[in-house]
């Protein structure tokens, strides 16, 4: 597979970045305190970390000093109009190509390695990674078992990242009126920098869908709106869905403000969709669609599910949604998402075995699902999780035997029977960063 490399654009500066305000961080997700810049064996969250939001807007008239990424640099993360007569296929129809983000501590993360041993031979596997490190990433393959033969179908793109939530910050790839591949790029976590010269927020990530529509001589569409691509799905069919709260909240603040209609349309206008703004769940998790539901094709959504008695609010909240879904003329089925479960609080949000367990009021909260599942050609990969409270073990089996079952005999329904094998993959390590395997990943055709 023909290496592809990038110019790095002279003098960019790297670092790290956030958006929301302060008010949002209930509901965020956030993470213990961690740095972006030097980072070493360490896996930078989904949501904001404390240094990050810090660094975040709360202040309209902070002073003209301050400015934002696309404003310093616009060839990389300025806003440019929106495509005519696109396309956003579903994830059931873009099983042709994995897209993997490798950040220098990408070995420590065994869900990359594992993702990548399951799709090669099945699908096309590109892996986004800075020259530095993919040496490291070649020797850390093949330590997981992928053959030097494998590794000679992986297309590597040379271009740094700063985290492995490829979801969220790489490009969603859309089809144009000529069949032509093209690229939306949505402002991912974005932070007021005091100079043009030492741009805050995790600028590199942010870079990256410029970067690959270059290598792979795309066009890129930037949209104006600040969504990460976790919070975003769609039918295949001219619909896509978002979570409501916190998107909203983002895209009114100093540099735009938009009401949850206009936000619709300008992202719809990008992504060729109509959008529905969905009820968001409550109590700390992140506030992306992809934790609680899957579009499984073009008339079947899995919905999560909780048990009322472990979490009578968002049980309600999840229910409310599938009727809605349902309501929009959607086949929704109910999976069921894992008890409960905690971990201690710690400096970093990678999963350690010996810190988890029951929730005691001191805890935190491990978002663990089903949901965040990935098509990997004839496969699809869910997560599993075995770091669990004893006390847990039967019911959380049960409840991952459920699940599997479900997408299995749907699966089974809508693609043929055994066209589409479900893959059980581990996530313990970064689940409690509040992401899983659909976070790490991006497929396209």
């Amino acid at each position: 597979m023909k290496h592809l490399q990038l110019v790095m654009a002279a003098g960019l500066a790297l670092g790290s970045a956030a958006c929301g305000d302060s008010s949002l961080a209930p509901d965020e997700g956030l993470q213990p305190r961690v740095s972006v810049r030097g980072l070493s064996n360490t896996v930078l969250p989904r949501g904001l970390t404390e240094e990050e939001l810090l660094r975040t807007e709360t202040d309209p008239a902070q002073g003209a000093a301050q400015a934002y990424a696309w404003q310093c640099n616009p060839g990389l993360y300025g806003f440019t109009s929106a495509p005519s007569g696109v396309r956003f296929p579903g994830e059931y129809a873009s099983t042709t190509g994995l897209l993997i983000g490798w950040p220098q501590y990408g070995c420590d993360v065994t869900e990359l390695s594992d993702l990548i041993r399951t799709a090669l031979g099945r699908t096309q596997v590109t892996v986004v990674v800075s020259t530095e490190h993919q040496q490291g990433a070649r020797t850390c393959l093949r330590h997981r078992g992928v053959s030097d033969v494998q590794l000679a179908q992986v297309e590597w793109v040379n271009a740094p990242v700063d985290s492995i939530w490829m979801r969220d910050y790489g490009p969603e790839v859309v089809t144009g009126v000529d069949g032509s591949r093209q690229l939306i790029d949505m402002s991912y976590y974005p932070q007021l920098s005091g100079t043009c010269n030492n741009l805050a927020g995790r600028t590199s990530d942010d870079a990256v869908p410029t970067r690959l529509a270059e290598a792979w001589g795309s066009p890129v569409h930037r949209a104006k709106v600040r969504l990460e691509g976790g919070n975003l799905q769609t039918d295949g069919a001219g619909t896509c869905f978002r979570a409501q709260r916190n998107a909203n909240a983002r895209n009114c603040f100093s540099g735009w403000c938009y009401t949850e209609e206009e936000l619709n349309e300008v992202i719809g206008g990008f992504h060729g969709c109509r959008v529905h703004a969905m009820e968001s769940l409550v109590g700390g998790v992140i506030d992306h669609i992809d934790m609680w539901m899957t579009v499984l094709s073009r008339k079947t959504i899995l919905v999560g599910r909780y048990d009322v008695t472990d979490d009578p609010e968002n049980a309600a909240i999840l229910d409310r949604n599938a009727q809605r879904l349902s309501g929009l003329g959607y086949r929704v089925v109910r999976v069921p998402m894992p008890k409960p479960y905690c971990k201690q609080l710690n400096a970093t949000c990678t999963g350690q075995e010996n810190l988890i367990g029951p929730c005691d009021g001191t805890s935190e909260r491990v978002w663990a699902t089903y949901m965040n599942s990935i098509r990997l050609g004839n496969a699809l990969a869910v997560p599993v999780f075995r770091w669990v409270p004893g006390s847990h073990k039967a019911i959380i089996a049960a409840q991952e035997a459920e699940a599997f079952a479900i997408y299995q005999r749907e699966l089974d329904r809508e693609f043929g029977r055994g066209a589409v094998q479900v893959v059980p993959i581990p996530s313990d390590g970064i689940i409690p960063c509040q992401g899983s395997l659909h976070c790490v990943t991006m497929t396209y055709r």
